[in-house]
């Protein structure tokens, strides 16, 4: 049926049953273990009270005595009334403090700790009003909690008759009168610690069932807590893009900034950060597999970032070192040697384009060519340009100097 609550409660719905008061503590099992703590250090700790009372008993009798009490003697006198007084009190107060610390103990493992949880202590009307207490107090779940107080008395009362039907049977003047009655009152006090103690687990397990049931949630509960919580599919769907834009926004930044980009090569990219000016150790700035691997390299590919092949390299880093972080010592040796080759690679680079601007420079620089010449005039042209005349058969030659001297004629 629709609204039926037949779900378990999340956690959201827990925290929130929580936040209003609403917790799993039950006063019944708090009490029962500090009853049953303190009657068994009472138990344990039998002999040294009966030895205390017994030796305090004699002192205080001595101390009554009228001598004591004359005004030089009233100071000390009153001085071992107080000594008395404190170890006669001590061992009530390590009975109490036992009583405490497992009360404080049980009260904080049902909590899970110390918390104030102000929609429980907080000032509401409806407490206030007299037909709701008496709505409440008339209720099934108070008639349960009665019923479940009276069945742990019915077993004390039982407990009860059995110790004073064995007092009746000892005759009234015996001297084991006393012991035996000790002995009584200290089993009863025990067996119904015992008792308290084991009808409150039972009442805390069904403080449990109860709280579950109360908790549960139905399926439309559920589907309004998700949308609640995580939002509607299509509020999702955008977070989730907006997601990824950012996430790509910063593998492109990252990236950009990278002196290299490590490939396994299909599988894994590391993107690691080097600046050689301050020569630090190198640090991964972006990483990813598969499908982010892949954004990687082509960030690095528009940003001009040189990729290498080097998978046992890549795959080291990706496991081993975590974005932000520098590279572990042992992968120094790998790291450098690609460094240094990038870093040769980049002075071969930058070398070779300042030969080209260089030789650009030196072109820019050069006289333009004249126009309607051959370059530059050949040796002996006249000034203006006018060429040489042919020479002929009658035409004179001029004498052209050699080693031995002047060609066509004598020294």
């Amino acid at each position: 049926m629709p609204g039926e609550r037949t779900e378990q409660a999340t956690q959201h719905r827990r925290d929130k049953a929580k936040k209003q008061g609403d917790i799993l503590h039950s006063r019944e099992l708090t009490s029962a273990a500090a009853m049953l703590a303190g009657v068994i250090t009472l138990g344990a700790m039998g002999s040294q009270i009966i030895e205390a009372w017994r030796g305090a008993y004699m002192n205080f009798l001595t101390l009554g005595a009228p001598q004591r009490w004359e005004p030089s003697t009233v100071g000390p006198t009153m001085l071992a009334l107080r000594s008395q007084s404190v170890q006669l009190l001590q061992v009530p107060a390590i009975i109490m403090a036992a009583v405490a610390i497992t009360a404080l103990i049980v009260a904080t493992l049902q909590t899970g700790g110390i918390n104030i949880y102000a929609g429980a202590i907080g000032f509401k009307l409806e407490r206030l009003n007299p037909v709701n207490n008496l709505q409440g107090l008339f209720s099934l779940r108070a008639v349960a909690r009665m019923g479940k107080s009276l069945i742990p008395a019915i077993f004390l009362a039982v407990f009860a008759v059995q110790r004073i039907a064995r007092q009746l049977q000892l005759p009234p003047f015996s001297t084991n009168r006393l012991e035996q009655l000790g002995a009584d009152i200290y089993g009863l006090l025990l067996a119904t610690a015992w008792l308290l103690f084991g009808w409150s687990l039972i009442d805390y397990l069904l403080e449990w069932q109860s709280r579950e049931s109360r908790l549960k949630m139905s399926r439309d509960d559920l589907r309004d807590e998700y949308k609640e919580t995580e939002g509607s599919p299509q509020t999702r769907s955008r977070i989730r893009g907006l997601q990824r834009q950012m996430r790509r926004q910063k593998v492109k930044a990252d990236v950009a900034k990278a002196a290299v980009v490590l490939t396994n090569p299909t599988h894994y990219a590391v993107a690691l950060g080097f600046d050689f000016g301050t020569m630090e150790a190198p640090r991964v700035l972006a990483k990813g597999r598969n499908l982010l691997a892949e954004e990687i390299k082509a960030e690095a590919r528009w940003a001009g970032v040189p990729i290498v092949e080097n998978p046992p390299l890549a795959r080291s880093l990706y496991r081993t070192v975590e974005v932000g972080q520098p590279i572990s010592v042992d992968l120094y040796a790998a790291v450098a040697s690609i460094l240094a080759y990038l870093y040769r690679q980049r002075v071969e680079d930058e070398m070779r384009e300042r030969r080209v601007r260089e030789n650009d420079a030196r072109r820019a620089a050069a006289p333009p060519p004249r126009p309607g010449g051959a370059g530059r005039p050949r040796p002996g042209t006249p000034p203006g340009g006018a060429a040489r005349p042919p020479r002929t058969e009658d035409s004179p030659r001029t004498p052209r100097p050699n080693g031995n001297g002047f060609e066509g004629g004598k020294q």
